[in-house]
């Protein structure tokens, strides 16, 4: 081989080198601040909200809230709801309404960044936005609670586990979590992070990713189209805890899951939930789930039948004493 084609060849290597290092995802570092609060902080919310809005107008109903029991007086419990990916604070409600009330608690329910917007959804969001946004939701739940419950659905889940280390943690008591997404049921989802990760999605799946809404309310209160960037940087996210286990947390442990769920893997949550060592655990299996996918396990809009009894489960657990159950 003569020199020419030896230097262009090795051109071509360095420039595909360059392609696939700037088209790898970095390794997720959970470097989240914690959030430092005023004294309203329901007016605090609600110009943090108009801000937002004012950026990228937001689907009524969806923006972060507090519900008070009794305003402004801080309750025995606090209960913080995180959202799961592409959906809102609608994903499951009344459950953590219903929750709460049981419990006489206040209750938080943040809206991740990127979430609930009217155009523009989920664009140019990272997942160090959303562990800043659960460690201002974990430090809102602190404020209005002496002891912090929180309820997170699919990628909200994950976010409740990766920032149980956080300082941001230190008055959770309970962490409860619906359908976390520990691993994707799709396999093909693990290269997204992988070298030249952003360029194989970009090829297979395209510049955005969309699904098809069961019903009017769920195309409503979920972003059904969005970037394929964003489903990049959740998988950032199930990696960063992956790295984690296995994984030791100061608070009792609720997790459930529906065993035909077909958007998380339940062997995955059974075998991350293994190698978690919690005061107190408990895992519990949700079936015959009214959600088509089996992963919305409560909610008027995807399983009304089931909610009152999802509601009940997680009662009964955070009223429980006793010994740890797995």
């Amino acid at each position: 081989m003569n020199q020419r084609k030896i230097f262009v060849l090795s051109g071509i290597a360095a420039a595909l080198a360059v392609i696939v290092y700037l088209s790898t995802p970095p390794a997720l570092v959970n470097a989240a601040p914690s959030a430092a609060l005023p004294d309203d902080i329901d007016a605090f919310l609600a110009a943090s909200e108009r801000h937002a809005a004012a950026a990228f107008p937001l689907v009524p109903n969806t923006e972060k809230r507090i519900v008070w029991q009794d305003p402004g007086v801080r309750s025995k419990f606090a209960v913080v709801y995180l959202h799961g990916f592409s959906a809102t604070r609608q994903e499951t409600a009344p459950l953590a309404g219903q929750v709460a009330a049981a419990l006489n608690a206040n209750l938080f329910e943040t809206r991740l960044a990127g979430h609930g917007r009217e155009e523009s959804k989920l664009l140019d969001v990272t997942a160090e936005d959303w562990l800043e946004d659960v460690a201002e939701a974990l430090a809102v739940g602190a404020r209005i609670g002496e002891q912090v419950i929180v309820i997170g659905t699919s990628t909200g889940g994950t976010l409740a586990l990766a920032m149980s280390q956080h300082e941001a943690a230190a008055a959770v008591s309970h962490f409860v979590l619906i359908s976390p997404n520990i691993q994707p049921s799709d396999e093909t989802a693990k290269w997204a992070t992988r070298p030249a990760g952003r360029l194989i999605a970009r090829l297979f799946v395209g510049p955005t990713r969309s699904w098809t809404p069961r019903n009017e309310q769920q195309a409503r209160y979920w972003s059904t189209t969005y970037p394929t960037a964003a489903g990049i940087e959740v998988m950032r996210l199930v990696e960063y805890l992956h790295t984690l286990l296995p994984l030791e947390i100061h608070a009792d442990l609720l997790v459930m899951l529906s065993p035909d769920d077909e958007v998380v893997s339940p062997a995955a949550t059974r075998y991350a939930c293994s190698r978690i060592d919690a005061p107190r655990k408990k895992l519990f299996e949700y079936v015959d789930s009214p959600d088509p996918s089996s992963h919305v396990l409560a909610g008027d809009i995807m399983a009304p039948q089931s909610t009152a009894g999802v509601a009940a489960a997680i009662v009964e657990f955070v009223a429980a004493a006793g010994t740890p159950e797995l």
